[in-house]
């Protein structure tokens, strides 16, 4: 089952490229993301709301109802502040900065490779925030990435990217890589779900009403396009935000870290393929640097028979 979960979420962050691509013909960047982490946030509200009602019929006589708004009110209190972090940092200004590179530049498999750069900004991210040192290969792993991006950048500069628009791209995948760590070091107690429902719900309430109030719907398109657009925003809320994540924190309590980080090896090359098959323009510098990025990441990640005193944060481009 895992296994089929775990290639189910490689196909929807890979494929939420394209359908932001799509979406963003119509909305704004803001709109977009904004849309995203509403979705995931309603539908992981309902799915615990729906298991709390399940708990209460069983627990007779209990008062369920009181109980969860004071663990409620008691995890606000201790991790209110610390929510922020997941909340705008590894999905507020990704989700609304991914839409806006992808539109602007009308490409969505260049900046869905990017997102091959998680997991070595983790393992740098992790020293500095965990204090946990990187091994002799993982050293390499992280120089030879650089060389990725380096290739990367080369590519760039081919399609008129400008070096402001590419260094915001990189921001992306750094902001997850933070944003993974920091859970790691301060929200590692709290339940999944409810730290995804929570971070998807306190990102919806700022992004959202930020993106209607600023940005309008582009004039020149049909209504087919625009129910299309509406569309892609669901799929990318509801599937790619709530159920994905869901499944993705699944796989890391059941078959632990290493299994589900292998994700982000496959969505950049399922962003590439999706892009190919949209029209988009795949180069050979792009391939080779996704190869690369890809093997020094293999390098980084290969599971070592000696223990570590202290794990590594889990590697998710929460796309």
């Amino acid at each position: 089952m895992h296994y089929l979960m775990f290639l189910f979420v490689c196909v929807v962050w890979g494929t939420s490229f394209i359908l932001m691509k799509y979406a963003s013909v119509v909305f704004g960047a803001m709109t977009v993301g904004g849309g995203r982490v509403m979705g995931g946030a309603i539908f992981l509200g309902l799915m615990l709301g729906t298991v709390g009602l399940l708990r209460k019929r069983r627990q007779r006589g209990v008062r369920f109802g009181v109980v969860a708004k004071k663990r409620v009110r008691f995890m606000w209190r201790r991790h209110g502040l610390g929510l922020l972090v997941p909340a705008f940092i590894g999905l507020g200004y990704p989700f609304a900065m991914q839409p806006y590179l992808i539109g602007k530049y009308e490409n969505s498999s260049f900046f869905g490779m990017m997102m091959c750069l998680v997991p070595v900004l983790t393992i740098l991210a992790s020293v500095v925030m965990l204090g946990v040192w990187p091994r002799v290969r993982e050293i390499v792993g992280v120089v030879g990435g650089g060389v990725g991006i380096w290739m990367l950048f080369g590519d760039a500069v081919e399609r008129d990217i400008t070096a402001i628009d590419f260094v915001l791209a990189v921001s992306v995948p750094a902001c997850y890589a933070v944003s993974n760590t920091y859970v790691k070091k301060k929200l590692g107690e709290l339940p999944p779900a409810i730290l995804g429902a929570w971070a998807l719900g306190l990102a919806a309430i700022v992004v959202l009403p930020m993106g209607l109030v600023s940005e309008s719907v582009v004039r020149d398109v049909s209504w087919l396009q625009i129910s299309w657009a509406v569309m892609c925003i669901l799929i990318l809320g509801v599937v790619g935000s709530g159920i994905a994540m869901w499944m993705m924190y699944e796989m890391v309590q059941k078959r632990g870290p290493l299994f589900a980080g292998m994700v982000t090896y496959m969505v950049c090359g399922f962003a590439v393929m999706w892009g190919w098959v949209d029209g988009e323009v795949v180069t050979s510098g792009q391939l080779i640097a996704l190869g690369v990025i890809w093997l020094m990441v293999a390098l980084v990640q290969w599971p070592s028979r000696k223990s570590r005193p202290q794990e590594l944060p889990v590697i998710s481009s929460n796309v």
